[in-house]
């Protein structure tokens, strides 16, 4: 079946729903797949995802321009949320740029197949220069089946013209009026910031097709055949979850809080160990952390994944499991932002941009929220007689960070006095935005930009690192793309923090494994 009869019967059986008129269809000559009628009938245009440019699903092959500013601002970097680099002139910049500032210029997706597209995401250019001020007002969007005949998104007998951005970062949402079935998709800039320039990151959706005869198909995508809840939770469904793991494993689970946000959410924390609720000496106490940064939400699922995963494990006698439950007592905080995940949650994954939902409801970026202990116990070294007597194990909070006044959030401040209650021995948080583990220090000293800044257990954390980043897939794939503009494979995707950017006032003595590309992936992923 070619891709026009496939728009045919798509666009009769979206617009009616009616058997009727599909064998009217068939009548006529139109002779769709039975699997390709029940696709179009029972499609609801809300359930076609992102087809992935933010994602990299698509690769950087099946994007292309017809101009381009630089290499550094091709093609390949028209993604929804991608983030420039540090450089200025390098190939890892914020936006596809046209080369060309006219109304025939335009960023194309081949998605490789036959596809439903249903709406565009557009956002500015991203770039850490303030003066750079480049989006798109209005586009119009075009069809193709060869990419050499192009058929423009109609709006009734008209050609669609659809809003873009104001600013930089805010997502902007364009669902079609008349989805179409095609292979390949233009974006075509018709107005732009009049200070600027052609700039777009942009994400598509579609639904691709049921077509046995398309290499790129397959009736089913390859996924876990693990029974776990791997969604979305919101505030209500996640303690919904924990309570349903500790009342399936009563004897090995506890769920205790911390302490609450700022607008009164509980931060729960689920404990697993052969004796809830007891610290057991010798027995070392280990936490993961996820959703400091609130729309960073990938930790989040797998921390509430593991709980499933180990109670159903035990459950069923894996040894593995039931050892590591009896030799460790281990602490799971899924959610130490749920103010911010709650503003993300409810704008939906490509709507949330990148930072909607990253600080707290304070505007606190708790990544860099802890007391600065480094700097103090270097100028302490600096001064001291003896450097070999400065205490670097445990320090005192200064004062001014124990103040009333002082600007720590109240998520914060819940986190140290847990630490401060139970003597954890290690402890890791779970990040997004990026595919790397980096490792302590997170601080520089003197303030340099970046250093390889290492702690005396250096061998050790970068052990623990390389341990992780090996048997993470998707990080430890020698194929796999660059998110944004950093290349960790050059490192074994494993990184001294303060040797990629220093980040005074963060965790000391903590692991962070940054596990998605993406802040807020969309269900589907």
């Amino acid at each position: 079946m070619d891709l026009s009869t496939a728009r045919a019967v798509c666009l009769v059986a979206l617009s009616a729903k009616s058997v009727a008129r599909l064998s009217s269809l068939t009548a006529s000559g139109v002779r769709p797949s039975p699997s390709l009628t029940f696709f179009c009938l029972n499609l609801n245009l809300s359930d076609c995802p992102p087809l992935g440019l933010e994602s990299l699903k698509v690769s950087d092959d099946q994007l292309e321009s017809s101009s381009y500013l630089s290499v550094g601002l091709g093609p390949h970097r028209g993604r929804l949320n991608i983030q420039s680099g540090l450089e200025d002139d390098d190939e890892y910049d914020g936006a596809w740029c046209a080369g060309v500032e006219d109304q025939e210029q335009w960023l194309q997706l081949n998605a490789l197949r036959p596809t439903l597209f249903t709406g565009v995401i557009l956002q500015g250019r991203n770039s850490i220069w303030r003066s750079v001020l480049n989006w798109v007002r209005t586009y119009e969007v075009q069809f193709s089946n060869d990419s050499s005949v192009w058929q423009p998104c109609m709006n009734g007998s008209e050609e669609a013209v659809f809003v873009g951005n104001e600013d930089l970062e805010t997502p902007v949402l364009a669902l079609f009026p008349e989805p179409s079935v095609a292979q390949y998709i233009r974006i075509n800039p018709q107005t732009w910031f009049s200070n600027g320039t052609i700039c777009l990151r942009a994400e598509v959706l579609g639904c691709p097709v049921p077509d046995p005869d398309n290499p790129h198909f397959s009736e089913t995508e390859s996924g876990s055949s693990d029974d776990l809840d791997f969604r979305h939770h919101n505030y209500n469904e996640m303690r919904k979850l924990m309570k349903s793991v500790n009342d399936e494993c009563p004897n090995i689970t506890r769920i205790y809080t911390i302490g609450k946000s700022y607008t009164g959410l509980k931060l729960y924390v689920m404990e697993i160990s052969d004796n809830p609720g007891k610290h057991e000496l010798g027995e070392p106490e280990f936490r993961y952390v996820a959703g400091m940064h609130g729309n960073e939400v990938l930790g989040r699922e797998l921390l509430l994944n593991l709980m499933q995963y180990i109670c159903r494990e035990y459950n069923r006698g894996n040894q593995r499991v039931i050892q590591l439950v009896k030799d460790t007592r281990i602490h799971l905080l899924p959610s130490m932002n749920p103010d911010g995940y709650e503003a993300a949650y409810e704008k939906g994954s490509e709507l949330s941009g990148w930072a909607l939902g990253r600080y707290s409801f304070e505007g606190i970026d708790m990544n860099h929220n802890f007391p600065d202990l480094n700097n103090i116990m270097w100028d302490a070294q600096e001064m001291a007689m003896d450097k070999r007597r400065v205490s670097n194990h445990y320090i005192p909070m200064p004062e001014y960070y124990t103040s009333t006044e002082a600007l720590v959030a109240p998520e914060t401040r819940a986190v140290i006095s847990w630490m401060q209650d139970i003597p954890f021995v290690l402890s890791a948080n779970l990040h997004g935005g990026e595919l790397v583990v980096t490792y302590p220090f997170d601080c520089t000293r003197d303030w340099i930009p970046r250093q390889d800044t290492p702690t005396a257990d250096n061998d050790f954390f970068r052990w623990l690192a390389t341990v992780y980043a090996s048997a993470n897939l998707v990080m430890a794939n020698p194929e796999r793309r660059i998110c944004h503009s950093e290349d960790f494979q050059q490192h074994n995707n494993i990184i001294n923090g303060a040797d990629w950017h220093t980040v005074p006032g963060s965790e000391c003595h903590v692991m962070i494994m940054k596990v998605s590309c993406q802040s807020y992936a969309h269900p589907f992923k």
